[in-house]
């Protein structure tokens, strides 16, 4: 990635001709290096160290700042989810460089991850039509796709990227989420299995692989898979809730509520307002006689989301169990109802 990012700076200089020969010199020397220096850290994953040159770049360079500055730019911002920031700066690199194979495909990756998928789609056709052999392209049209619930056309792009570029661990997790949504468990296992070989320290990938084993009723290897990505989880900056959901539910059907309560809890220390993991949390509790504690968090459960059918279901089933049947027939009847068509 650096040798590509580098290469560019060389294009960007060239397309500053219209400067005098003073401030081109000024922006070959100085900016040049401070963009290597950027390049270098973003092929580190040090986004936020890259950032702070490029911005100081932008700033003192003003409307001549090179066209890779803003591309840079663009990828940090990318990284850091600040979608706002990207837009702008991508905008700036496009008017610059509007046939740049990268600009485009960032536009299609922005909009993807803001949500836009069939734009991002009109981006992302055309591209991979140009371009064949684009394998990010066509790994983003897989995930468009695969937010769209096409999942057929989702598979058959996730598995051209993973032929286009096999050692792209993010290509094999992706197209494992497919397999294990469309019931192919055996070729997730297989497909996260590599991810994971490529990219050791992915929660998500450990995380999903536990899922596949626990589908396939292998309870060990998915405890195994979910206390490595909890391992990994609390090595880095970025908090994940799932792990140890999935882990406490996994304990909680193989009968040991109290590990599943400590599990559950870190779950929602990390999502407070999360009523899948509330009402979870309140199962482990009623099955370790703690009723009035479970019946206080099914009460969130519901409150937070009063389309969580589970969770009232359940809550019914204490408020009988505790006697108290008035309040436990009127939410059986709003369970009823959500079940209707």
């Amino acid at each position: 990635m650096q040798t590509k990012i580098l290469g560019r700076i060389a294009l960007a200089i060239a397309l500053l001709s219209s400067l005098p020969a003073a401030a081109l010199a000024s922006a070959a020397g100085a900016g040049q290096d401070r963009l290597q220096e950027a390049a270098r850290l973003i092929s580190e994953q040090k986004f936020g160290e890259a950032r702070e040159i490029l911005e100081a770049l932008l700033a003192s360079a003003g409307e001549h700042a090179l066209p890779e500055t803003y591309y840079q730019l663009t990828l940090c911002y990318l990284k850091q989810r600040e979608w706002k920031k990207a837009e702008k700066t991508l905008q700036a690199f496009r008017r610059s460089s509007p046939e740049n194979v990268s600009g485009v495909y960032l536009e299609g990756y922005l909009l993807f991850s803001t949500g836009r998928y069939e734009e991002s789609l009109k981006v992302m056709e055309p591209l991979v039509a140009r371009n064949p052999e684009h394998a990010a392209s066509h790994k983003v049209i897989g995930l468009d796709q695969f937010m769209l619930e096409r999942m057929e056309l989702a598979e058959a792009e996730l598995k051209r990227a993973t032929v286009l570029a096999p050692e792209d661990a993010d290509a094999h997790y992706y197209l494992g989420r497919i397999y294990f949504s469309r019931n192919n468990v055996p070729s997730a296992v297989a497909a996260f299995q590599r991810a994971a070989e490529l990219d050791a320290s992915s929660v998500k990938t450990f995380n999903h692989l536990g899922q596949t084993y626990e589908a396939l009723v292998q309870y060990p290897a998915a405890r195994a898979a979910y206390l490595r990505a909890i391992e990994l989880e609390k090595q880095q900056a970025e908090k994940s809730e799932w792990p140890y959901f999935n882990l406490g539910a996994l304990c909680l059907k193989e009968g040991r509520a109290a590990e599943a309560v400590d599990y559950l809890q870190q779950a929602l220390s990390r999502h407070p307002a999360w009523s899948e993991g509330k009402a979870k949390l309140a199962m482990a509790l009623v099955s370790l006689g703690r009723q009035p504690e479970a019946l206080s968090l099914f009460e969130e459960a519901v409150r937070l989301d009063a389309r969580n059918a589970e969770a009232r279901y359940q809550y019914a089933r204490l408020l009988t169990q505790m006697g108290k049947q008035d309040e436990a027939e009127r939410q059986l009847l709003l369970f009823e109802k959500q079940q209707k068509p």
